[in-house]
């Protein structure tokens, strides 16, 4: 799915709103994992477009934008901030979601808001926000980003590997993206480049 805010015959609802929990149910009854992947998400693009959304036809004629500052991080932010807000994962502790082609820069600042919020409304949460976080949530990085970071707040067996191959976000020759795993043990780089992904690929029932 896209990270937005899915429309209904009311109005579009947060993603995990109760609204939507039979969808959640099956995926939880079923094991397998829901993928966000990177779309229109229907944001403003503050005038620097000639429809709103993710397009790049400019008015003038082209370059840089403030939307090349949020089209990828701002959805996926409010999306999976929403999920954690809505408490789905109490309501369905099976379910996995995978973010793939959003990148992963908007993490440290998503976990930093998630705590804050656990610090300014007591119990709202029933545990720290970030643990639920990262028992429920996988990540697909940008190559351009800093698996270190990465690894270190999601851990390694959060992070998936993905080319986008032919696309223009990946790479020219997807296992170029091994040299980014140097600093890494060997299962790791097994882990990334393959066993999580796997992992996700297997059904989990409950």
């Amino acid at each position: 799915m896209r990270p937005a805010a899915p429309n209904t015959a009311d109005g579009p609802y947060p993603p995990g709103h109760p609204v939507f929990d039979p969808f959640w149910a099956r995926v939880n009854e079923a094991g397998v994992p829901v993928i966000v992947h990177a779309g229109d998400s229907g944001y403003s693009a503050n005038g620097y477009s000639r429809k709103q959304g993710l397009r790049t036809d400019f008015k003038g004629g082209g370059g840089p934008s403030v939307t090349m500052l949020w089209t990828m991080e701002r959805p996926i932010f409010d999306f999976l901030a929403s999920l954690i807000l809505d408490r789905l994962f109490e309501r369905f502790p099976n379910v996995r979601v995978v973010s793939v082609e959003n990148g992963s820069e908007f993490l440290g600042d998503l976990f930093r808001k998630l705590r804050s919020v656990g610090r300014k409304i007591p119990g709202l949460f029933p545990e720290d926000p970030v643990e639920t976080f990262k028992r429920h949530v996988w990540i697909n990085p940008f190559w351009e980003d800093d698996l270190a970071e990465v690894v270190d707040l999601m851990g390694s067996d959060r992070v998936v590997f993905g080319s986008d191959r032919p696309h223009i976000e990946g790479l020219p020759a997807p296992r170029d993206y091994e040299s980014e795993l140097e600093p890494f043990d060997e299962r790791t780089k097994a882990m990334i480049m393959g066993g999580n992904a796997r992992e996700l690929n297997t059904p989990r029932p409950n």
